[in-house]
Order: structure tokens, then C-alpha cells, then sequence
């Protein structure tokens, strides 16, 4: 009995110690707030300012902030201690302005203030609506942009581009269209609008709500129809295995049969849940011609990744189209008729990494990614995909390819 008490009291001893050692005080406790920058130097960058500065000599500096005025909102950016800048943006304008800067100490004391005037470079969608190069096309009309700040990266220079037209009843502009962009240079299209004047305007706008002025054009838009995908057909064999295109005469066209019951004419049913799959380590470049049924003056082509049946990982990866060429021809049988009508790599708008997709990047892939053919190009009855690469294999020399839903639009001759 008098050994378990022993044990017992011994237990309480060590668990008391334990307590008592397990005690942390604060990493920093000081109780004076930390000496101020000195010598900040302004740098104007478009939509803000780079404020380089002398960091005090003080052991408890944790970052610095800086302090100003976001059209009425107070707002605030932090730089660690390990640097000796901070950048501030988000302006829309280049007025003069104040903004204050603290250093701030690990226990949250602020120095005394130190307030410089800076003036801002324009925004960078000012530079973007410089570069706007818009014009009538098949069915609407195009936008052709350039961004110099998107070289750079990073999520502060993603515009989105508003269209609107004229509505002569109301008086006023209405929006009906809009992109989102990260990326340095593009070219969108305004579709589904009828060939007839019409006043259009395109405006942009930044992450911090500042917008341009509304670039305003009066064009009236091409003719276009969808062309009847219940006329396409499979040309592989027509009737006897066809050859690939020129100048790559020397391949037989693969009959490139599907994985389970993703079959080929799932590319054309109009069911965005569904997909064409083929077997899979197939040697690249896989072809696949398509008989339109008509003879047609192509405008673009639209094209659906799969993005569902496995979770939202699928944009953007594993067999979903990186890089590919479309061939046409009006005589399937004659080899040397065949001629490149467009080559392309597909290219995430967030231009994150691969397997990484934003928000943005997932619906646009839902919504479907348009490429434009070259006005000047003939007149074509076959057309032939060729998959050059998927994500999943980019520069690959075997692979396979889904597709969910592929459109075909243009002027029928």
C-alpha cells in the first residue's frame, strides 16, 4: 500500500512538472512599438506604386503596412521584413495621392506614421483598351487584344472585357457578352448576332472595379450557320481506309476505335455529359477525317473537353486535346487535295500549371473553347482532325484523345 503511494504521488509530481514546463511565454514581448521607415523611394507602376524604404533596426519588426484610400474604401497591403518594399495597387486613375506607411512589431505595435504622395501609371486595362482591334466576322464580329502587363503573371493584370450594343428602343447600351483573360495576347468572338447593323461597344474591367471608357464600332456581322451535325459522317473508311493528308502520305488514316461506349458519333449528338473516347497509346498524330455532308465556307469551330465523369479535374488534363492541326479538302480521294486549314495549342486561360485549373478555367472549358478558321480560305467538304498532343502527354509520342462535343460553323455553298 505504501509503495502504490509512493507511484501515486510520484505520477503527480511528474504531471505537475509536465504543466508547468509545457509554459510557453510570448516569442516577442516587447512593449514599445518599433522606430519608423526612413528613406522611401517611390517607383509609379501601372495602377500603383513600388515604395522601396530603410527597414528599422529593431529585433520585433515583422512587416510593414501601408495605408490608403481605394475610391472611399480604406484599404491595406503588408510586406514582410525580409523585404525592403512594399507595392500598393488597384488605382484607376493617375491622380496625386497620399498613402501612410508603418512598420509594425510582433506584438501588432505600430511605429509612428510616415506619409508620401505618390502618383500611379495608368491601370493596365488602359493599355489593353489602347490595343483593341475589333472587327465584323462571321456571324458577330472579333476583339483582338494585347496585354503587356500579363508577361509579368500574376492574377493583377486578368481583365474582363464587357460587350454591349445599342439598344435604339430603350436608348441605352445593354450587355450580352463577356471574357475573362490572364493572358498576354488573345482574340475573342462575339457570336449569334444577325447581319445587320448594328452599333456595338466593348469596355474592360480590372480586379479592383476600375473600368475604360466604352470603345464604340458600327459593323454589321457575317452570315454564319451551324452546320448539321446529323449529316456528319465517319470517313475513316470511305469506303476503304483513307489516306492522311498531305504531306504525310506515306500514314494510313487509324481507325482509332473507342474506349467502352464512347463512340465516335458522341462528338456530334449535342450531349455535353457524354464523350468520344479512343483506345488509348495510340502513335501520334491520330487522324480523324469528317464527311460535313455539305460543302461549306468555314467560319470556326468550337470544342468541348470532356470535363465531367471523373470529378472537376478533367479540364485541361488527361486526353482532352492540347495541340492539333485541321486539314479540309473537297475530294477525299485525292491525297494531295488536302490542304491545313487551322493548327492550334489549346492554352488554359489562368495559365496555371498543369492539373491546377481556377474557377475561370473550369467554365470556360464547360462552355466550350472557339477557334476561328481564316476568311480566306476555300470552300471545304471533309475536314480531318489531327491530334498532334493531350495534356496528359504534351510533346508525347503516343497517347489518345476524348472529345465531348465538336461544332462546325460557317456560310454553306
Amino acid at each position: 500500500m505504501k509503495n502504490i503511494r509512493i507511484i501515486v504521488l510520484s505520477l503527480i509530481s511528474v504531471v505537475l512538472f509536465s504543466c508547468k514546463e509545457d509554459a510557453r511565454d510570448p516569442l516577442y514581448a516587447g512593449e514599445n512599438p518599433p522606430p519608423p521607415i526612413s528613406s522611401a523611394r517611390v517607383e509609379a507602376i501601372p495602377g500603383g506604386v513600388k515604395v522601396t524604404y530603410d527597414l528599422p533596426n529593431d529585433p520585433g519588426l515583422l512587416y510593414v503596412k501601408a495605408e490608403y484610400d481605394l475610391k472611399g474604401v480604406k484599404m491595406e497591403a503588408k510586406s514582410s521584413y525580409y523585404k525592403n518594399f512594399i507595392v500598393v495597387e488597384g488605382f484607376g486613375d493617375t491622380q496625386e495621392r497620399d498613402i501612410t506607411l508603418y512598420a509594425v512589431s510582433r506584438s501588432e505595435k505600430l511605429s509612428t506614421p510616415v506619409t508620401i504622395k505618390i502618383t500611379p501609371l495608368p491601370a493596365p486595362i488602359y493599355d489593353v483598351f489602347n490595343s483593341l482591334n475589333v472587327n465584323a466576322s462571321f456571324g458577330g464580329f472579333t476583339i483582338g487584344f494585347e496585354n503587356p502587363a500579363a508577361l509579368g503573371g500574376g492574377i493583377n493584370s486578368n481583365i474582363t472585357m464587357g460587350v454591349v450594343k445599342w439598344d435604339a428602343g430603350l436608348k441605352e447600351w445593354v450587355r450580352f457578352d463577356s471574357f475573362y483573360s490572364g493572358l498576354a495576347k488573345g482574340l475573342f468572338s462575339v457570336r449569334r448576332q444577325p447581319p445587320v447593323e448594328t452599333k456595338f461597344g466593348v469596355f474592360l474591367k480590372d480586379r479592383w472595379g476600375n473600368y475604360t471608357d466604352t470603345l464604340e464600332k458600327v459593323m454589321t456581322p457575317w452570315p454564319e450557320v451551324e452546320l448539321d451535325p446529323k449529316k456528319f459522317k465517319d470517313a475513316r473508311k470511305n469506303p476503304v481506309p483513307q489516306r492522311a493528308p498531305f504531306p504525310e502520305l506515306t500514314g494510313i488514316v487509324k481507325d482509332a476505335e473507342h474506349e467502352g461506349s464512347n463512340t465516335w458519333d458522341r462528338m456530334f449528338d449535342g450531349d455535353l455529359t457524354n464523350f468520344f473516347h479512343t483506345k488509348q497509346r495510340f502513335d501520334m498524330p491520330i487522324w480523324m477525317p469528317v464527311d460535313l455532308g455539305v460543302t461549306a465556307k468555314l467560319s470556326r469551330y468550337v470544342l468541348w473537353q470532356r470535363t465531367g465523369g471523373g470529378g472537376s479535374g478533367w479540364p485541361f488534363t488527361h486526353g482532352n486535346p492540347h495541340e492539333w492541326e485541321m486539314w479540309g479538302t473537297t475530294n477525299i480521294a485525292d491525297p494531295n487535295s488536302w490542304i491545313k486549314l487551322d493548327h492550334q495549342v489549346m492554352i488554359k486561360p489562368s495559365g496555371s500549371p498543369v492539373g491546377v485549373n481556377t474557377n475561370d478555367d473550369k467554365a470556360i472549358a464547360e462552355a466550350g473553347m472557339e477557334y476561328n478558321f481564316d476568311p480566306n480560305l476555300p470552300p471545304v467538304r471533309y475536314v480531318a482532325f489531327k491530334l498532334i498532343d493531350n495534356w496528359a502527354s504534351i510533346g508525347g509520342a503516343t497517347g489518345f484523345m476524348h472529345i465531348s462535343e465538336l461544332k462546325f460553323f460557317g456560310e454553306i455553298k
